[in-house]
């Protein structure tokens, strides 16, 4: 009897750690905002490239329908509170233009953990309802490390593997 409520403790223990792993992905917060307005949007960090790094910077690349002269730079957040010293810019290379969000080396982890980093700026959505943003990102960490969230998300909806490095997506309303 014992060692069954281990193994049950166990497994217990070991689903919940899989659903905050799978749910700790650079992501915007809340995840579908209204089309066509000009607002602040949230981007959350909520862990580092590795347990023994720290993130410097995140570069998101910008949807082509996103009206970059719109942009307004915010702060980021840890704690509730800003954190003084970090940058947003926009910077167009090849036609692509880019929101580099870069700062003094700070830890997010672990997954989805208090240290978790809230990115604020402000663009105007473009008009078209229904339409998915996706802003393919780098988080770049101390020690040279990076990590690319540019996988697609599964087409049902459903929640990306553990492992995945999901693109961050904006839903339009």
């Amino acid at each position: 009897m014992k060692r069954s409520k281990l193994v049950l403790i166990g497994a217990v223990l070991f689903s919940a750690s899989t659903v905050v792993a799978a749910n700790a992905h650079v992501e915007f917060s809340p995840d579908s905002v209204a089309a066509a307005k000009s607002q602040t949007l949230s981007i959350m960090v909520p862990h580092d490239c590795s347990d023994k790094t720290k993130t410097t910077e995140i570069k998101l690349q910008l949807p082509s329908n996103l009206d970059v002269k719109s942009f307004k730079a915010g702060s980021v957040y840890q704690h509730a509170k800003a954190v003084k010293g970090w940058s947003q810019t926009i910077s167009t290379t090849a036609g692509k233009s880019y929101l580099d969000i870069k700062g003094p080396a700070l830890m997010a982890g672990p997954d989805m953990g208090a240290n978790a980093l809230s990115i604020k700026f402000g663009f105007k959505t473009p008009a078209a309802s229904g339409t998915q943003l996706k802003f393919p990102a780098v988080q770049y960490c101390t020690g040279g490390m990076s990590v690319s969230w540019v996988q697609p998300r599964p087409a049902d909806g459903s929640d990306p593997a553990e492992s995945a490095k999901p693109v961050p997506v904006l839903n339009l309303k």
